[in-house]
């Protein structure tokens, strides 16, 4: 059997042209009469109906195939002719054989895993992705490393149990690291603590510093109208203001008069408290710090609540 006429470019001419199976000659052959035929076409021929004479001028076969002259075979090598797997090539007939078997993209070859069971044929061009889903492909197990094809990859995990082990360690190693970022994290919010406690402390001794130093600033305003008292002779020992005083600079509230204002004043202790901002008639002992009303004044109360108040620092806000 030849070639077909239709994959060749152009006319082809007569002479190259089988007369038994009317295709382009392949491997062709002649008889003694020289007239040519296809190698296949005669061997059928004289397989299965005994030929003695030529097919075309009737003379008597030999028995003997000789092969055409180089010539003819060189002006038939050198027809153009497209590649009989439709890449869209068209090369001569003598490089067809390279061109489909090196060449060609969709020339099907066997899958380079035969050896190892697979049994497939492709094309060559889709031969790189067929590798990657081929079930006979060499792969390495991602728990232990060992190399095995891949349709026994799973076996080969379920027998060993690598892949559990692996898993375990891969828990256990992200179950440090988050133990290890949680403690990182905790210190690094126990230094901001301690960096803002240190800022709130200074801020805290700051202000009381300023307390301080308003407060000498009011002990000295008021000394001078102590002092201004006491030239007066107005008052007794143990008591800085008189009444007088009292009333000029204390504001009574809640309804009480100025005079029960005094004789409350008078019965607490020689040290003098100091007003709170909290609220009406509380007061803050100088020694102690501790808030205090002049009417929850007892014998059990700190010894420096006893005793008259200093109008020293005895003054109503508002």
């Amino acid at each position: 059997m030849g070639l077909e006429t239709k994959l060749f470019e152009g006319e082809v001419d007569d002479s190259f042209i089988c007369k038994l199976c009317q295709k382009v000659f392949l491997n062709p052959v002649s008889c003694s009469c020289k007239h040519m035929f296809c190698n296949n076409c005669m061997m059928k021929r004289l397989q299965y109906e005994k030929l003695k004479h030529c097919p075309i001028c009737k003379t008597k076969f030999t028995g003997k195939l000789a092969q055409p002259s180089n010539e003819f075979k060189l002006q038939l090598l050198q027809l153009r002719i497209n590649c009989s797997n439709k890449c869209g090539k068209s090369v001569l007939l003598g490089e067809l054989p390279d061109h489909v078997s090196e060449m060609c993209p969709h020339t099907p070859i066997k899958c380079p895993n035969y050896g190892k069971g697979c049994r497939k044929t492709i094309r060559r061009c889709d031969i790189k992705h067929h590798l990657k889903e081929c079930d006979f492909r060499e792969v390495v197990c991602e728990a232990c490393g060992h190399t095995t094809i891949f349709r026994d990859l799973f076996t080969h995990q379920s027998r060993t149990k690598c892949l559990e082990k692996k898993l375990k360690q891969q828990i256990i190693r992200e179950f440090r690291n988050t133990t290890r970022e949680v403690r990182r994290h905790k210190s690094l919010l126990t230094k901001q603590h301690v960096k803002r406690d240190i800022l709130l402390r200074r801020q805290e001794l700051e202000h009381s510093r300023n307390l301080q130093s308003s407060r000498l600033s009011t002990s000295r305003k008021f000394g001078s109208l102590e002092s201004l008292a006491n030239s007066n002779g107005n008052i007794s020992t143990g008591v800085f203001l008189t009444e007088n005083v009292l009333q000029k600079y204390y504001k009574p509230a809640n309804g009480h008069s100025g005079s029960s204002v005094i004789s409350d004043t008078t019965s607490l202790g020689s040290r003098a408290p100091l007003p709170s901002r909290a609220g009406h008639n509380v007061f803050e002992c100088i020694r102690c710090k501790k808030l205090f009303k002049p009417q929850n004044n007892h014998e059990n109360a700190c010894s420096w609540h006893q005793g008259p108040v200093s109008s020293k620092y005895f003054f109503y806000f508002t």
